[in-house]
């Protein structure tokens, strides 16, 4: 049954509303962050969120923006592919270095791209960097799925704003000249991807690349003027292998509504849903998610608390991060990496990396390394990823809120709530946290308002349901892994 706000939260979400609906002047809009210039190309490394604001980064992200900053699509050693499966365009870096085709990207896109499922880790030297991926929604007589090429670095910044559990990949901004973008991969998507929603993509891309001016909004697809054909996308690098039934629910087949009711079947939701202790809300998640069999069957014989502790907490990010940016294509889009977890003889909590792509069910068939066997903590986790992101940032249909599942969570992580409520406040007074959104993403005002407009409902929301005593703060992976104990942290709802 859908959560009614009270009359104090009506209230407050009115005064906000009306601020919202204060007209601001237009702007000028732009990416902020460091550029790196390819000539009149540039990547842009956007700004981080201040160490003020709560916001944690992790030691590796800046290489990692290095890393995808410093690849010359000019360079004789990289090669660009269009992406011609799934539903969205993009193109697909390659690393030719080493490879037959060193210092002839021409001759790898013309013998490679066309076969780049069948050839994958198939050519010695050839490997995969990144993903370029520009905005596409409608346009041209064409119906495409919903891309916006800010959803991924948006989703990157706040989920380092949430200090999340969850996995969001790097994700920089790079400029291109899209009449170069249209003869070596746009033009070639279109000639070769098979049918449907990716065709039609392409499509779309050659007819904005061909004639600036048609593409509505100008300013989601072309950088500043379009006149100077400098079209615009995000570059990351994703990690990680699909999940089956056990996290992104029984969806094979299903429409969007069918997806979200089903992800609500899941061990995952069905404990964040229950009420009462933490540990009675994980058996009784894991139990009632079993009655499909083929959820069952996808989770195995046995699924650890710590295992649900990760998969409870992960969730309720992705469900706080896609309220925000009204994202509308979750389920079927979140991924896992195995990792082991242990404490090391200084007491700290240290991940390694598991090469495996085995599901749940199969987790028997990895082994611990010698390295670890000496190690008196050591766990097995399945962490989760979120990779694509793109259908979020603008106004798509926002199926978290249209299922209030926001509502729905009785366990939520303390630092979560926290960094929540700040923003909202800071959002609503016009604080730093508010500049920051409006003028490092070139985001337009509409865009900008409804991401606030989200963040201040999703606070109410969660306010309500923690002065109402129904939210208890006792998901925390790193806290049970250290001590074997599940932790509830009271929280002053209003002032976290």
């Amino acid at each position: 049954m859908p959560k009614l706000l009270t009359t104090g939260s009506i209230a407050l979400w009115g005064l906000a509303l009306c601020w919202l609906l204060v007209p601001e002047a237009a702007r000028g809009g732009q990416f902020q962050g460091k550029a790196t210039n390819y000539g009149r190309e540039e990547c842009i490394t956007l700004d981080h969120f201040s160490k003020e604001s709560g916001a944690q980064y992790l030691e590796k992200d800046s290489d990692q923006e290095a890393k995808l900053c410093g690849i010359d699509f000019d360079s004789k050693t990289i090669g660009l592919c269009p992406k011609i499966w799934s539903t969205s365009p993009g193109t697909i870096v390659y690393d030719i270095t080493g490879s037959k085709y060193e210092g002839h990207p021409e001759t790898f896109e013309n013998e490679y791209c066309r076969k780049q499922k069948q050839l994958k880790h198939k050519v010695p030297g050839v490997d995969r960097l990144a993903a370029y991926k520009q905005s596409i929604n409608g346009q041209f007589g064409q119906h495409t799925s919903a891309t916006f090429s800010q959803a991924s670095a948006l989703y990157y910044h706040f989920s380092r704003y949430f200090n999340t559990t969850v996995n969001v990949p790097v994700a920089i901004v790079r400029t291109t000249d899209a009449q170069k973008h249209l003869a070596r991969v746009a033009l070639r998507g279109r000639a070769i991807a098979p049918h449907g929603m990716i065709l039609a993509g392409w499509n779309v891309v050659t007819s904005a690349e061909q004639n600036p001016s048609a593409y509505s909004p100008v300013n989601e697809f072309y950088y500043g003027d379009p006149k100077d054909r400098l079209m615009y996308g995000t570059i990351l690098k994703a990690q990680g292998t699909r999940y089956g039934p056990e996290f992104n629910g029984n969806i094979s087949g299903k429409g969007y509504s069918q997806q979200y009711e089903f992800l609500q079947k899941t061990p995952a939701f069905l404990a964040l849903a229950t009420p009462g202790s933490l540990v009675d809300a994980m058996n009784s998640g894991l139990n009632d998610s079993r009655k499909d069999p083929i959820v069952a069957r996808a989770l195995g014989p046995n699924v650890s608390r710590e295992q649900m502790m990760f998969w409870m907490t992960e969730l309720s990010e992705i469900f706080l991060l896609d309220y925000i940016f009204s994202q509308q294509d979750r389920p079927g889009n979140i991924d896992y990496r195995w990792a082991w977890y242990y404490v090391d003889r200084q007491g700290q909590l240290k991940s390694k990396r598991v090469d495996s792509k085995v599901n749940h069910a199969a987790i028997g068939s990895i082994q611990m390394s010698d390295d670890l066997k000496g190690s008196t903590k050591v766990y097995l986790i399945q962490k989760t990823h979120i990779n694509d992101n793109d259908a979020g940032g603008r106004r798509y249909t926002n199926f978290t809120r249209k299922f209030d599942l926001l509502a729905r969570l009785e366990h939520m992580n303390a630092v979560t709530y926290r960094q929540l409520v700040h923003l909202s406040k800071d959002f609503q007074t016009r604080g730093p946290l508010y500049n920051y959104l409006r003028n490092t993403f070139y985001l337009n005002d509409e865009y900008t308002q409804l991401i606030v407009q989200n963040t201040v409902q999703a606070a109410t929301i969660l306010q309500d349901a923690c002065n109402a005593g129904k939210l208890r703060f006792d998901l925390d992976p790193e806290k049970l892994l250290m001590t074997g104990q599940v932790q509830e942290v009271k929280v002053d709802c209003l002032n976290p």
